[in-house]
């Protein structure tokens, strides 16, 4: 169970994986006697960075005449007149040259920005020594699948590649475009509507084969032999599509930006939100017995003498209440199978969730995991949810909850309507949401993948600290301090020891982000390294909101259960001590809110969380939020025990919650002690508790 969830000890603001070239840039166009028009556009690697927000315009407008592609090198710019008296941003084709080669002619002539467009003439180039075409190259500049015609050479000028006579013939919407008119679907698949030249002969008679050209944005990679240099103005591409349309508004007005975007993503605070609620609901529940007790007390309106004489006496005799254990007439009977951890346990933690997470590192079986995780989800949301919903239902509706076969099984004993119906909705749930994960490309972005996955996740919270306990605060700071030197060491130490990978890191994203080249990707999302980069589902995730990168904020579930056994333990206390004050006579409700433990350890797991949050944004980088979160909870805890004078009993067990159990569940309760000297310890113990916590 703990190895199942700590794999996920991160909080992170994941932004998308590198499938496609992101438009980070626009550029506004004014004037001209046209609409106002924004186009999307990438950036450059070098150069200076684009401002956000309302920039100065310049005026749009073309190369000198006699250096069109800007690579002829501007050896003295003072001797060259500048090509106008007013800000100008210059709109270059590509090809000949390197993009930072043609911004610094650019600069030098008193640009104050490059446009760089993509055309099809730049796909071809002339091997110098042999004086022969090299042609664009399959799936990388163009893909016959996508479409494919025959042009006759006579319609063509060519080599060398001519765009003025060429372009009309190879791209565009018109009839003047052969490739659209001879395709046999009209490229019906090409978005481009643009065709390059493979350099196949398709027929002796001159037909040359044309195949649809990409046209998408790419980055503007900076120059190695350029660095002695420096780039003052920004630069950015365009599409062929859209060179096109701002060859239509030259002597416009552009603005270059970037894109807006928030500096901090309300999903982080949404994050942080679900996190706090999660760790303190699941918490809190995991006493829900102590205070289903509490209630059953009070609401039998007896006080003072009655219960000592009905509870108390029974706790001195070691033999439980006089009546039986309080929850034996409740629905729970005695307590549901748990787990109370050891040191043992918190030293085999990290051996479990070492040898889980490097497994997954190097085999690699994430949709085993995915499966797993699916059907254990079900499960728990079953449990937490749907039983007591249809419980709540059959009692309502009077409909018998008959046994329909008893397994014989002691995990899964008898099966009753409630269960089958309870099981169905829940395991429906559980396939369809698995069904998304391993049909969706990338499921995360969709509504009813990610709110159910988070819906699984807080359930798994609520049973997990349901089901394994801690009593001890010794017990508890071992278990998270091996936890937190774990969780810095896989996600800091191993870029060390593999080559650059952090374990934790890859594994959270099943496998890391895609291989191969995002322009790839954005081309063939499908291709084997193109996969990878979704998260693995042990977490909760919420998609950043109003951000065009897209991607999610995320927070593993091992970063709500590990803080989690603590918090418990703290409701656990404070449950048992309003419990014993209950028994001791003592019943007002508020007896202990002065001396409790759980509220202001809620309180200081959300600044560690909040602290890890931010951490998140300042470092722009994951972090490993136990980094925060454990010097948060043991600390507070500790200061508390240690100014309440405590911090002796908290840090061996209090015998309070063990005297608790024995009045719930009777003394045969699993680890309890029977004999008589013990329980009268536990009984003047919890007498002494009650009597401090209304005095």
């Amino acid at each position: 169970m703990i190895r199942c969830h700590v794999i996920a000890l991160f909080l992170w603001a994941l932004g998308t994986p590198a499938y496609a070239i992101i438009q980070t840039a626009q550029l506004d166009v004014s004037g001209g006697g046209q609409p106002d028009t924004t186009y999307l556009v990438s950036q450059a690697s070098f150069g200076p960075s684009l401002p956000m927000g309302d920039t100065e315009g310049h005026r749009l407008a073309l190369p000198p005449s006699d250096n069109p592609l800007m690579c002829q090198n501007i050896t003295d710019a003072n001797a060259i007149p500048k090509v106008t008296d007013n800000s100008f941003i210059f709109i270059i084709p590509r090809g000949e040259c390197t993009f930072e080669v043609k911004t610094h002619n650019a600069q030098r002539l008193g640009a104050s920005g490059v446009i760089i467009e993509g055309t099809l003439e730049s796909r071809y180039t002339m091997n110098e020594t042999t004086n022969e075409v090299i042609y664009p190259q399959d799936k990388h500049d163009y893909d016959c699948a996508k479409g494919r015609a025959e042009i006759p050479s006579s319609a063509l000028s060519f080599p060398p590649y001519d765009a003025e006579v060429n372009d009309p013939a190879l791209s565009g919407d018109t009839s003047t475009n052969l490739c659209l008119k001879n395709s046999p679907d009209y490229l019906a698949s090409c978005e481009s509507n643009a065709c390059l030249l493979t350099g196949g002969n398709v027929t002796t008679d001159g037909m040359l084969e044309a195949c649809c050209a990409w046209d998408l944005h790419i980055w503007l990679y900076y120059d190695p032999s350029m660095k002695s240099l420096k780039i003052e103005i920004p630069s950015v591409y365009v599409t062929m599509a859209q060179g096109h349309e701002l060859h239509q508004r030259i002597g416009s007005t552009v603005k270059m930006s970037e894109r807006p975007r928030a500096a901090y993503n309300l999903s982080a605070i949404l994050i942080w939100m679900l996190g706090v609620l999660v760790a303190a609901v699941a918490s809190y529940a995991s006493a829900a017995d102590y205070h289903t007790a509490f209630k059953s007390i009070i609401s039998r309106g007896n006080t003072g003498q009655d219960i000592e004489d009905q509870e108390r006496s029974a706790l001195t005799n070691g033999n439980g209440p006089k009546d039986g254990p309080l929850m034996a007439s409740s629905s729970y009977g005695q307590p549901e199978e748990s787990l109370e951890l050891s040191a043992g346990h918190a030293l085999g933690f990290i051996v479990m969730a070492s040898s889980g997470l490097l497994i997954l590192f190097f085999f690699k079986i994430y949709g085993i995991v995915k499966i797993m995780y699916g059907f254990g989800c079900s499960r728990a949301i079953m449990q937490v949810i749907f039983l007591p919903i249809f419980g709540s239902i059959f009692s309502r509706l009077k409909i018998r909850n008959r046994l329909v076969y008893n397994t014989n099984i002691e995990d899964i004993g008898e099966i009753t309507t409630l269960d089958i119906v309870a099981g169905a909705v829940s395991y429906t749930l559980g396939a369809t949401w698995l069904y998304l994960a391993f049909t969706l490309r990338h499921p995360d972005t969709n509504v009813f993948f990610w709110v159910m996955q988070d819906v699984m996740g807080a359930c798994m919270c609520v049973l997990f600290l349901g089901t394994i306990k801690l009593n001890s605060m010794r017990v508890a700071t071992i278990l998270l301090v091996v936890a937190f030197f774990y969780d810095i060491f896989f996600v800091f130490v191993t870029p060390l020891l593999f080559k650059g990978q952090s374990v934790m890191i890859t594994v959270a994203t099943s496998g890391g982000p895609p291989k191969a080249d995002p322009l790839w990707c954005e081309k063939y999302p499908d291709d084997a390294n193109c996969q990878g980069g979704d998260p693995l589902p042990m977490l909760f995730t919420v998609p950043r909101i109003d951000d065009y990168q897209g991607g999610s904020s995320l927070l593993g579930l091992g970063d709500i259960v590990l803080p989690g056994l603590l918090l418990s333990f703290a409701a656990r206390l404070d449950a048992a001590k309003q419990l014993l004050a209950a028994v001791s006579g003592h019943s007002n409700k508020t007896c202990c809110s002065h001396n409790s433990y759980f509220y202001p350890s809620v309180v200081a797991y959300a600044i560690g969380l909040l602290m890890a949050n931010a951490a998140v944004y300042l470092m722009n980088m994951g972090q490993p939020a136990l980094l925060y979160l454990v010097p948060m909870t043991v600390g507070t805890l500790s200061f508390l025990g240690w100014r309440r004078k405590e911090l002796a009993m908290l840090w061996e067990g209090p015998k309070i919650i063990r005297t608790a159990d024995v009045l719930l569940y009777g003394p045969e309760y699993e680890g309890i002690p029977q004999d008589e000297d013990t329980a009268q310890g536990d009984k003047a113990n919890a007498n002494q508790h009650a009597s401090n916590l209304v005095t």
